[in-house]
């Protein structure tokens, strides 16, 4: 036997080694062969081209690497590059900083009165008790029994006003929530403007109001029309009259043929028309004022899709493709497994039993526990479950024609449900919502929070650190009239600006709102999109808050133009900006003393932005990237510092 197959128990040589050791004699051989006639060759091809130096280079048209024609090049290392020349560049500044400034931060809240604190707190138990006077409200207004109609209800042409569930008592239900959304935004306003002086606790306090503002609306609004449903003894919430309504000589119409025939009418395309029919079968309502009706909102889903603006069906069509979250079935412990088996059985028996109705099925509150969530699934899995079989094609347009909750009106009106609503990630009221199912992920709470609170360190740092400088220099630089100073101190403002402005999405929409997700198993966690894409100002409205997007087209949007109002889109949307620079105003002007309407000429200025920006990509295309550069030129580098400059200003020279 050859030693040389037999390797020594010391060696370490590699396993490529040994295995060439092992080969036979022949084929060693044979692979040199090979490897030295390769080489000879690539040595005669090099030698027999003829005329070296009249080779041919160019024997084909191309075209250059950085042309927008090539679509396929990366630009990967370029990106790293900017990347760290911003790197350095932030490095040169906050060195910059600490040389000229030193060390500006100070402990948060020490230098507050604590007359600032006792007016922070009366501010929010003002909206606390707005709440709760909401809750009473709703719970005053459920009717004592369903309505039932006649033929006698009808005479003489004209119709009962019960005909679209609006009764003469509801005035006063309406009456009442005017007066408590008043009171939501007067009283912590008046307090924040008279008695708060530090404009960040004034600006918690009037964002608390605001959100309760928009969510006590939207409860109102939703329950509003769930009780006309329930006194039209409509379960299936498919037969809505005010879909076939108009406003004609101070009176609401309804086509009461149409609205009697929800068969027929769930497929039309043009359901909303009153004209469409003869006269006759156009009958009034008496005793309705035309502009009662403002604050009604249909809850026909297909409402919704037939009557988007412009770009509103690729918004949703982008939420909708944002992927389902994974089911839980890992159980790290043998404490949350029992549990979860143990309300798996609870659920299981539960389902056994389960009445006909949605209202003896779920009972008070079904929707915050987790034994409902089971529950929901079961009864519910294709509406408030977004399965697989409804992931695409005909069956999720199905599902989402349907108005299904797994609670019925009026067992949802319980300080429970409503205390969900309150504290769930959303602006729009629902009775019952898609929940997660399974124990709270931990480590994901713990990321989340951590997330909140370092950014949150990070941005006061930043904001004491380096843009408080740069707002002194700016208030010298107005008082001077220096334009290129005052320009110098927007564009350096613009960085932090920039900065604050992306660290403070990630931790409210990202890190805050999944946080309050994970702990009240809220599974629709689409806040928002890439927004950061947008290629008109009017794409980034839309993409950048879905919960303030969702609110204002339910219910601002939709009610303006459907039936019985009916007002072109473009009102609808002059109108909406006009809620929105109104709240703007509201949140920053009051907090620093400073209602001149900054915030309100700027929100108005975005509908003629977007025009351009549309413009824009209607003639350069999508690709171009002009509207996306007018949007971050008009937002983030020239809007919001030049914003921040004025109210700092005003505010400073209020208070000196």
């Amino acid at each position: 036997m050859d030693d040389r197959s037999q390797p020594t128990t010391g060696s370490k040589l590699p396993a490529s080694t040994a295995l060439r050791r092992r080969a036979p004699p022949s084929t060693r051989h044979s692979a040199h062969t090979a490897t030295t006639a390769a080489r000879k060759k690539r040595n005669n091809k090099k030698q027999s081209m003829p005329y070296l130096q009249a080779q041919v280079v160019h024997y084909k048209p191309r075209i250059s690497v950085l042309d927008k024609e090539l679509t396929t090049v990366s630009y990967h290392g370029l990106v790293n590059f900017l990347l760290l020349l911003l790197s350095a560049t932030l490095i040169r500044l906050a060195i910059e900083n600490y040389l000229k400034y030193g060390i500006l931060v100070s402990i948060p809240g020490a230098s507050v009165s604590w007359l600032d604190w006792l007016a922070t707190l009366a501010g929010v138990l003002s909206v606390v008790a707005s709440f709760l006077a909401a809750y009473a409200i709703e719970k005053r207004a459920v009717p004592a029994a369903r309505l039932r109609h006649a033929e006698s209800d009808v005479a003489d042409g004209v119709i009962d006003p019960a005909l679209v569930g609006v009764p003469l008592e509801e005035r006063h239900t309406v009456m009442m929530h005017v007066a408590n959304l008043g009171f939501v935004l007067v009283a912590p306003a008046c307090i924040t403007y008279f008695a708060i002086f530090q404009p960040a606790l004034g600006t918690l306090v009037m964002s608390f109001a605001c959100i309760m503002f928009l969510k006590l609306y939207s409860l109102a609004a939703t329950n509003f029309d769930l009780r006309r449903a329930y006194r039209l003894n409509d379960s299936r919430l498919d037969n809505d009259p005010l879909r076939f309504s108009s406003l004609g000589r101070g009176r609401l119409v309804v086509d009461t043929v149409q609205c009697g025939r929800p068969e027929q009418h769930a497929d039309s395309d043009d359901s909303g028309d009153a004209d469409s029919e003869p006269a006759t079968n156009r009958l009034a309502l008496r005793h309705i004022p035309p502009f009662k009706t403002r604050s009604s909102f249909s809850l026909n889903a297909r409402a919704l899709a037939e009557a988007l603006v412009e770009g509103d069906d690729c918004i949703d069509a982008k939420a909708d493709a944002l992927p389902q979250p994974q089911p839980r079935l890992r159980q790290r412990s043998v404490s949350a497994a029992s549990e979860t088996l143990r309300r798996i059985v609870a659920a299981s028996e539960r389902c056994s039993t389960m009445p006909a109705t949605a209202t003896e099925a779920v009972g008070e509150g079904a929707h915050s526990d987790g034994e409902a969530v089971s529950s929901h699934e079961h009864s519910l899995p294709h509406t408030l479950q977004a399965g697989a079989e409804a992931a695409t094609g005909k069956k999720e347009k199905v599902a989402r024609n349907q108005i299904l909750y797994s609670v019925a009106y009026p067992e949802n009106v319980t300080l429970r449900n409503f205390g969900y609503f309150w504290l769930a990630p959303t602006l729009c009221y629902q009775p019952s919502y898609p929940l997660i199912s399974g124990p709270i992920r931990k480590s994901f709470l713990a990321k989340r929070v951590a997330e909140l609170l370092i950014i949150g360190m990070a941005m006061y740092v930043l904001i004491q650190q380096y843009a408080v400088p740069t707002l002194v220099g700016s208030v010298q630089a107005i008082d001077t009239r220096d334009g290129f100073w005052l320009s110098e101190r927007v564009l350096k403002l613009s960085v932090i600006s920039a900065i604050v402005w992306f660290l403070g999405f990630y931790a409210i929409f990202h890190a805050g709102l999944n946080a309050l997700a994970e702990i009240l198993r809220f599974a629709d966690r689409a806040f928002y999109l890439d927004w950061w894409n947008s290629v008109d100002l009017a794409a980034y409205w839309r993409e950048w808050n879905l919960p303030i997007h969702y609110f204002c087209k339910r219910h601002i949007m939709m009610p303006l133009i459907s039936p019985p109002l009916s007002l072109p889109v473009n009102v609808g949307v002059m109108f909406t900006f006009l809620v929105s620079a109104i709240m703007h105003e509201l949140l920053f002007g009051i907090p620093t003393h400073c209602l001149k309407g900054y915030s309100f000429v700027g929100m108005m200025m975005q509908i003629p932005l977007i025009q351009l920006t549309q413009w824009l990509v209607r003639w350069r295309g999508p690709e171009s990237g002009l509207g996306n550069a007018v949007f971050w030129i008009s937002f983030c580098i020239v809007g919001q510092p030049l914003g921040v400059v004025q109210y700092y200003y005003t505010w400073v020279k209020n208070n000196p």
